[in-house]
């Protein structure tokens, strides 16, 4: 079965509430891991992945937490699932390409890469949308 990691599942339901609450300051990690019913323990570890690559930032103090480090729009679901997982590899290193299954799944990973382009707005929009629904 191909599934997605918790990870980047967990990590991309985080950056959405993030993006949600953008105007509301920095978010204390436990208030966001309760909401998304996240371990707090394993959302700290994707955090600190997030926080290197500056996706995130964090802000000590009693008014600390995290915030988006930059724009929802210039964040897509790609660049974090690709940051979280260390790549999407339909198609083995090393192998053929003149082969006729590598190329369909050559053509396989561009399309699900194309199809996660998709920014953090866009899909806090399409959320409010459904929920609208």
């Amino acid at each position: 079965m191909l599934t997605l990691g918790s990870k980047s599942h967990y990590g991309l339901k985080a950056l959405l509430y993030l993006a949600e609450r953008s105007e509301n300051g920095p978010l204390q990690i436990k208030d966001i891991a309760a909401s998304r019913h996240i371990p707090q323990n394993y959302l700290e570890q994707i955090f600190n992945q997030l926080g290197k690559a500056n996706i995130i930032r964090s802000f000590r103090g009693k008014n600390g937490g995290y915030k988006l480090a930059g724009d929802p729009g210039d964040i897509t679901v790609k660049d974090v699932i690709l940051l979280l997982e260390g790549g999407i590899d339909l198609v083995p290193a090393g192998a053929e390409s003149a082969d006729a299954l590598s190329a369909l799944l050559q053509k396989a990973q561009e399309c699900l890469l194309a199809t996660l382009t998709v920014s953090l707005a866009d899909l806090l929009a399409r959320q409010r949308l459904q929920q609208e629904v």
